[in-house]
């Protein structure tokens, strides 16, 4: 990279607003490698003798470490099989434990003597640490260091915490922090999970599987109570299993409450686009909507006639003007356009989105009905059929310390993706405005797009304000639409658009400070922070840069 008065002071702007620590890693990660494997970083991870020796020691001396009952669900309750069970918790660098032998979960939560409890599937083992970082967790959580910022702290001891794990023959399953979207489809926290046993024993009855349990007590408690440990210290036999429902939630035919939806559209000198656009919002199911073209200075005489023609035609449809200073600024149109929206929902729909979905505003209007959800964004694909969108990651993107990047970018249209996040209904930090719904009082709430943000990250701007109020954002994969990016603006291709672009990355990173280096948490951060990928690299806050990969294996502790 040339050396350029203004790269050397955006290096200073990075450097006042991150610090030198941050500012050296993002130097060190330009070249970081395109991807590591599992086996390197799980070598990494591996816990030396040192390093066991001073967590016995150190919880040695804690004042009232919990006492953690290890279940270990077992088909053959022998003597036999709690000699081997015994011989894999002695290997733990945390003593304060109990072992219960059992058949089923109830039963084993019926034996437990301590405030905590783990369960183990036969034949599958911890990390000797294992034990030891969720104790710690226990007496200390609000130095407990999850997958990213969280606005809202664990107040008093918690209620839920869980691991990432391995299983044999695969790599890591490293998963984001609690999501109860995503909890509703598939457990994904099972292991390692330890419970509050008082919780556990309200919800304990016959036939009760570990899966309803934690669903149970996640429900029963609340969220700032549920807490991830991003590393793996659970060893499964079984490969993981998606639980993947293939459908998304159904509205209710008839519902009784129908809001009016309001669609808002930018547009300027694109009438095909705009026609292609609104054909598509026709077909919808769910007729109770309005739909703002907000017009911002556009020339074409055909335009004009269509806008005409729309008025005349369609009840539905309002055609409003911006007039801006003549140059283009998203948040500012879209604000104007909300100051006409008589609905109490919004939808921000840019002209260049065509909807394949036909029954996308219910889908989206399931989500934001919930009281704790804010806005409800869906999956895109490029022309080619190819991912665009699911979903916005905080943090990444661009270069190890990015602001924000669309994930599993140019997958095919019926990928899966890393843990099925693809296809999978799921919390997420942001997402993009080219489909986007929000709940009216909310959006009025946060004070509307950030009109500083006149091209980039407005959007996730946007989500953040809300997040920071306590809200959740959902990515709802059963929507589907073509997103033919960047039609009426044109590309960041100019002197002038490349440095708006940077001055809003700028401000991205002065505003939101905290997630920016923290992280965000509905991404582990064992994985890499330059791709939008899921997959793991050297940027990761976990892969720890050490001359342990060429340790002796007698310096390691290993586990049966």
């Amino acid at each position: 990279m040339k050396l350029t008065p203004y790269h050397i002071k955006k290096g200073v702007r990075y450097l006042r607003n991150f610090g030198v620590r941050e500012f050296v890693i993002r130097l060190m990660e330009k070249g970081e490698p395109k991807s590591i494997t599992y086996e390197q970083y799980r070598r990494t991870q591996r816990l030396t003798k040192k390093e066991f020796a001073e967590q016995r020691t150190g919880s040695g001396h804690w004042k009232n470490p919990p006492l953690i009952t290890c279940i270990f669900l077992e088909e053959e309750l022998s003597e036999q099989r709690r000699s081997a069970c015994a011989r894999k918790l002695q290997q733990q660098s945390y003593t304060n434990w109990e072992l219960v032998l059992a058949k089923n979960i109830s039963e084993g939560i019926g034996q437990a003597k301590g405030t905590y409890f783990v369960f183990v599937e036969s034949g599958d083992s911890l990390a000797p640490q294992a034990l030891y970082e969720i104790a710690r967790g226990i007496c200390n959580p609000q130095k407990l260091r999850q997958s990213g910022m969280h606005w809202k702290k664990c107040e008093g001891k918690p209620d839920v915490i869980y691991t990432d794990e391995d299983c044999a023959g695969s790599e890591g399953l490293f998963k984001p922090d609690y999501d109860p979207e995503w909890l509703a489809q598939d457990c994904y926290i099972r292991h390692l999970c330890c419970i509050r046993t008082e919780l556990a024993l309200k919800h304990v009855g016959s036939g009760l599987s570990p899966e309803k349990l934690i669903a149970a007590c996640a429900a029963d408690t609340i969220p700032e109570k549920i807490l991830h440990i991003p590393k793996v210290l659970y060893h499964a036999q079984k490969p993981y299993i998606l639980h993947m429902t293939g459908e998304s939630e159904k509205s209710e035919p008839g519902l009784k409450d129908r809001p009016l939806i309001s669609i808002i559209i930018p547009n300027r000198d694109e009438c095909d686009t705009l026609k292609r656009c609104l054909d598509a919002v026709e077909k919808s199911s769910y007729s109770d909507y309005e739909v703002i073209v907000v017009e911002n200075g556009s020339t074409q005489k055909e335009l004009f006639d269509y806008y005409a023609r729309l008025a005349a035609q369609n009840p539905q449809v309002k055609i409003v003007t911006w007039e801006g200073n003549g140059s283009f600024n998203y948040s500012a149109i879209n604000n104007y356009g909300v100051s006409f929206a008589k609905g109490s929902y919004l939808v921000f729909l840019n002209n260049d989105v065509e909807i394949l979905t036909q029954n996308w505003l219910e889908c989206m209007l399931l989500q934001c009905r919930k009281d704790d959800v804010a806005a409800c964004g869906v999956r895109l694909y490029y022309p080619d059929d190819t991912i665009q969108h699911a979903g916005i990651v905080v943090a990444i993107g661009g270069h190890a310390r990015g602001v924000a990047a669309n994930m599993c970018v140019g997958l095919p249209q019926d990928a899966m993706g890393y843990m099925g996040r693809i296809q999978r209904r799921q919390s997420m930090s942001a997402v993009t405005a080219a489909c986007m719904m929000m709940r009216r009082d909310v959006f009025e709430t946060i004070g509307g797009f950030t009109e500083e943000l006149a091209v980039a990250f407005n959007d996730v701007d946007l989500c953040l304000k809300a997040r920071r109020q306590g809200y959740r954002i959902v990515y709802e994969p059963a929507v589907e639409a073509y997103h033919y990016e960047s039609k009426s603006r044109g590309q960041e291709d100019t002197g002038e658009k490349v440095r708006r672009f940077q001055e809003e990355i700028e401000y991205m990173r002065r505003t939101w400070n905290e997630i920016m280096r923290e992280g965000d948490p509905y991404y582990n951060p064992n994985l890499t922070r330059y791709r939008s990928d899921y997959s793991l690299g050297a940027s990761a806050r976990g892969f720890r840069r050490s001359k342990r990969i060429g340790l002796n294996q007698g310096e390691f502790i290993t586990v049966e």
